[in-house]
């Protein structure tokens, strides 16, 4: 239940937590965009855009990206009538405005855009994007006004994406683009055609094809718009059936496995004996401790390997505070032996290894590079030890159908999104990443992972309330075994409790003295030295990662152009 419960935690948190902080919180309130076209074919703009800032600011921002064989020229912003310095990036202008907060604010700025009008012998159009998909801000109210130079005989106005089906022509011939909120991310260019003589200072530059293509291009909308509207329609129809099929197979599938664990555990119950506080040995000490960590090692996990090799005698022995002797290289694991080669031959000298050489090691920065691949091929020796016990079973056929389940809801997400039908969209989201994650996350454990599982789980939580007596009548091995995992674990309840019994352990001849006394305090004197030592050692090589940011591109707005607002 632990892991579902982590599971369903982790899909919300992608879902419906926040993805971006900003430095600056704002929202734009109102954007009222004036076009006024000229007979020489130049469009004279003014732009009024109402923020409400939330905290400290010191302006705005406004990317004009213009058409190709167009110009923006004399940028200009105003607030109450008083000039503002705008300060230009390429496409990316800066106004600077003395410092606030909290505030609600309406700044005009004002452009030309040259060769903005284009002609032929019967009609001359204004083809622009105002803003295109490069936008990072949201206009929560959009309108904009095309104003010809003179009233036109004949007005055609179009709207393309978000300014589709907004366009409402006056008496005047004022075309008014009601657009209403758009969010970030979208586009909507806006196209109005005149009559050509109003135009009288434009050369006509094509033969009569603008008013086929603004007919053409309306006819084409609402043949997408009507077949749009019909695939809507039946994706509301079938998203409840098919999330409903997906929904029912999530459900059985956390059933199913949830049944296949508690057989597990009532066959580990039924064949488990009991055998001493202490479990027995299935696998290799540090084997046993990266399987309880679920694989993740650190400077304790290598700590805890080391000392085992000198618990275990025939390999390694401590000569000296700080000083380890290889007394025979011929080990009982793959693992060991990289282990030794690593430690005792390669930072250390000749089978005799020291903190010393390990600081002088780490000092030279071209041995950072073979300290890590070192250190990851031995824990990639102790994972293959723990893989040859099949301890995880690995549910192939199980998991590979998962994924494909979630990867067909992939599309179907896609249709939803596409087709503005949210709702559904979000249940899809849902279902497709806790069915991936599940695809990928589980592996349960075997039998034998479940009963070695828990026989060091019970130890762990059992060993603070080991008594005296029955902590002294176990041999050195045992204690040290004791130690070693609870160092390899990182678990100081059990480090803490194996230090105080060390310090009242009360020998039964001088040669115990000799022997149980000074291992198991000596292995409490040096896990914090080594940890420490080894802690340094792998900070010191870790790499950290840089990033970079960009400057604003071309528009994806018709001709190249586009734009978008925001602020700092």
């Amino acid at each position: 239940m632990k892991k579902i419960a982590i599971l369903f935690a982790f899909v919300f948190s992608i879902i419906f937590l926040p993805q971006q902080a900003f430095a600056v919180d704002f929202s734009i309130k109102n954007t009222e965009i004036n076009a006024y076209l000229e007979e020489n074919g130049n469009v004279q703009v003014t732009e009024q855009h109402t923020y409400q800032f939330d905290g400290e600011f010191n302006g705005i921002t406004r990317t004009l990206i213009p058409k190709n064989h167009t110009q923006i020229k004399d940028v200009q912003a105003f607030e109450n009538n008083h000039s503002l310095d705008v300060e230009q990036e390429k496409n990316l202008y800066k106004i600077h405005r003395s410092g606030g907060a909290d505030e609600q604010i309406m700044i005009d700025i004002s452009y030309t855009i040259t060769n903005g009008v284009e002609a032929d012998n019967e009609l001359a159009q204004f083809y622009w994007p105002f803003f295109d998909t490069s936008n990072e801000s949201t206009y929560q109210k959009m309108d904009i006004y095309i104003h010809p130079p003179q009233p036109s005989k004949e007005v055609l106005a179009l709207g393309y994406d978000e300014a589709y089906e907004t366009s409402n022509i006056g008496s005047d011939s004022i075309v008014h683009f009601d657009m209403g909120e758009i969010e970030s991310g979208t586009k909507g260019d806006i196209r109005v055609a005149y009559d050509a003589s109003l135009f009288s200072a434009l050369s006509q530059i094509q033969d009569n094809t603008i008013r086929d293509e603004i007919l053409g291009d309306k006819s084409r909308l609402e043949e997408e718009a009507a077949a749009y509207k019909n695939r809507q329609e039946i994706l509301m129809r079938i998203s409840p059936f098919i999330l409903s099929a997906f929904t029912i197979y999530l459900i059985a599938l956390f059933i199913v496995t949830r049944r296949k664990k508690n057989r597990k555990l009532w066959e580990v119950a039924r064949s488990s004996s009991q055998s001493g506080l202490l479990p027995k040995q299935e696998m290799s000490l540090p084997a046993t401790v990266l399987y309880m960590k679920n694989m993740s090692a650190n400077s304790e996990f290598l700590s805890a390997a080391l000392l085992d090799l000198v618990r275990k005698g025939g390999y390694a022995k401590r000569d000296e505070d700080n000083t380890f002797i290889i007394t025979n290289a011929n080990t009982d694991y793959r693992h060991e032996s990289i282990l030794i080669n690593w430690l005792f031959y390669q930072i250390g000298d000749n089978g005799v290894f020291t903190l010393s050489s390990l600081e002088a090691y780490i000092e030279n920065k071209d041995n950072h590079s073979s300290y890590q691949q070192d250190f990851q091929k031995w824990i990639q020796a102790v994972k293959e030890e723990i893989k040859q016990h099949e301890l995880v079973d690995r549910q192939v056929g199980l998991r590979g159908i998962t994924a494909v389940a979630s990867l067909l809801l992939i599309p179907f997400s896609i249709l939803l999104g596409v087709h503005s039908i949210f709702t559904w969209m979000f249940i899809a989201i849902f279902l497709c990443v806790t069915l991936l994650l599940f695809a990928i996350i589980y592996q349960p454990k075997t039998v034998e992972g479940i009963r070695i599982s828990q026989k060091w789980k019970e130890f762990s939580s059992n060993y603070d309330n080991i008594s005296e007596k029955e902590w002294n009548n176990w041999m050195s091995d045992q204690q040290m075994q004791a130690f070693i995992y609870a160092l390899g674990t990182g678990n100081k309840s059990m480090q803490k409790k194996s230090e105080v019994l060390s310090k009242r352990l009360q020998p039964k001849t001088p040669a115990d003295m000799s022997l149980q006394t000074t291992d198991i305090m000596m292995f409490v004197l040096l896990a914090s030295t080594l940890t420490n030592k080894f802690d340094k050692a792998n900070t010191t090589v870790s790499a950290a990662a840089n990033s970079n940011g960009g400057v604003p591109g071309g528009g994806t707005g018709v001709g190249g152009g586009g734009g978008g607002s925001g602020a700092f």
